[in-house]
């Protein structure tokens, strides 16, 4: 009797262990499993699966500085055709007063794709201009894509970005020809624009979010829905019948 109470209080003291509950995941595991490797200089905070961007109060460089650049960012590596998606909320405009690098205040939130020496960066791009040297109060608000490649770059803006609208941004990987997209609801996404023909990314590239601003101020962005799928396939056309 004594040797099988002993048996049950010993089996009584296993459960207990193995029932122990599983500590949470850390919020550096939760933004690995969200977002992706985390790199640059600054702060990354979640607040459930919405990740916010925030600046060290120095300029946060891009994609154009190479091996220089500091954004903060967050990627994970990808194969063959893709498209990724997010919905970019609040980004922090640049500070007119403040110091600057670059040709005037500007800061650049969205999606970067970079491999091989080739880059694209796709985001909503907010500057101040200026007019024989001063800085304008005026801030235009545009959506904007940057290409980079060995040797140089180019960017272009697409449109205008109203006041108060949510950004959502798309990149996609189709048959080596990378496209973008935008909506400011999510739902209607204008025609996709492929900015250049002879961006020859590898098979397997870094695809994320980033933050840049050429301001010593501290600023955040905002990220929030950020998915990665293959490419939809488009429906194929019916064979037309031929004229009796």
């Amino acid at each position: 009797m004594i040797r099988a109470a002993a048996i049950v209080a010993f089996a009584a003291t296993v459960a207990g262990v193995s029932a122990a509950p599983v500590p949470p995941p850390s919020e550096k595991e939760l933004l690995a499993k969200y977002w992706g490797k985390t790199e640059g200089q600054g702060e990354f905070e979640l607040a459930g699966k919405q990740l916010t961007m925030r600046t060290g109060g120095v300029p946060a460089r891009g994609l154009l500085y190479g091996k220089g650049s500091n954004m903060p960012r967050a990627t994970r590596p990808v194969t063959g055709d893709f498209e990724v998606t997010v919905k970019l909320g609040d980004a922090a405009p640049p500070n007119p007063k403040n110091r600057h690098e670059d040709s005037w205040p500007g800061s650049r939130a969205g999606l970067l794709v970079s491999g091989g020496g080739y880059g694209i960066e796709f985001h909503l791009y907010q500057y101040h201009q200026k007019r024989n040297g001063d800085v304008l109060d005026t801030l235009d608000r545009v959506v904007w894509v940057d290409t980079w490649f060995p040797g140089g770059g180019a960017g272009s803006s697409l449109v205008q970005v109203p006041v108060g609208k949510s950004t959502h941004l798309r990149i996609t990987r189709k048959d080596k020809t990378v496209s973008v997209s935008h909506s400011f609801d999510g739902k209607e996404w204008s025609a996709p624009h492929t900015p250049r023909q002879d961006l020859a990314f590898p098979d397997e590239v870094a695809v994320g979010v980033f933050y840049a601003h050429s301001t010593y101020q501290i600023a955040a962005a905002t990220f929030d829905e950020l998915t990665i799928t293959k490419p939809k396939e488009l429906p194929k056309a019916e064979p037309k019948a031929l004229p009796k």
